[in-house]
């Protein structure tokens, strides 16, 4: 597998973790994941393959049998509630003392998309360090270094999105309660992992808050 099948293989499956992460479940989101082609998403590391191929079909088995009811009451439970979420889809929520939205980190997420001309349609105001919306962002970096040769890919991993979203990933994995958060949650962490070893990521310690 070269470079090229790689992005487009692991930004196919980001672009859907993203849509589970971000859209209050629908039908049409549960027909979607429903209809996934497994043996189009590989890994880098062949040793994820299997793991990623397990947690697709569970992914699969579950947007097929579970109603949209219960996806959207899980996705209330651990992302929307106004108080007390099981997990808090911002990341200046886990690396600020206080856990504020739009906390330093927000801004500095903020500055590496303006200086990389990456722009959000946001329906509404909201903080742009969403993790959904970071996976949007990882997509398009790693897209267009690979037409340009740059390491955006890795500042977006290393500065902004690895610091805090395996914290985040195991309050999902924990707290959900159809279990199809929690899989895609698994998914996402193998991924994640197998990005960073392409890219020789070594995390500086970093204090995390929630």
């Amino acid at each position: 597998m070269n470079n090229e099948e790689y992005v487009k293989s692991i930004a196919g499956m980001f672009n859907f973790l993203a849509e589970i992460f971000y859209q209050n479940p629908t039908e049409e989101l549960k027909d979607t994941i429903s209809t996934l082609e497994i043996p189009l998403f590989v890994t880098k590391d062949a040793n994820f393959n299997k793991l990623v191929f397990n947690h697709i079909s569970e992914l699969k088995t579950l947007a097929q049998q579970l109603p949209v009811l219960a996806l959207k009451q899980d996705f209330n439970i651990l992302f929307v509630r106004p108080k007390g979420k099981k997990a808090y889809p911002w990341g200046s929520v886990y690396l600020n003392n206080q856990n504020r939205l739009f906390d330093q980190s927000t801004l500095d997420f903020m500055d590496f998309c303006q200086s990389n001309n990456l722009n959000f349609n946001l329906t509404q105001h909201e903080p742009t360090d969403h993790f959904a919306l970071m996976l949007v962002a990882l997509v398009y970096c790693l897209e267009l270094d690979l037409q340009e040769q740059q390491n955006r890919t890795k500042q977006l991993l290393e500065q902004h999105l690895l610091t805090w979203s395996d914290r985040f990933l195991c309050l999902v994995a924990e707290h959900s309660e159809s279990r199809f958060y929690g899989a895609s949650a698994e998914l996402c962490m193998l991924l994640l992992e197998d990005i960073k070893q392409a890219n020789n990521i070594e995390l500086k310690p970093v204090e995390l808050f929630k």
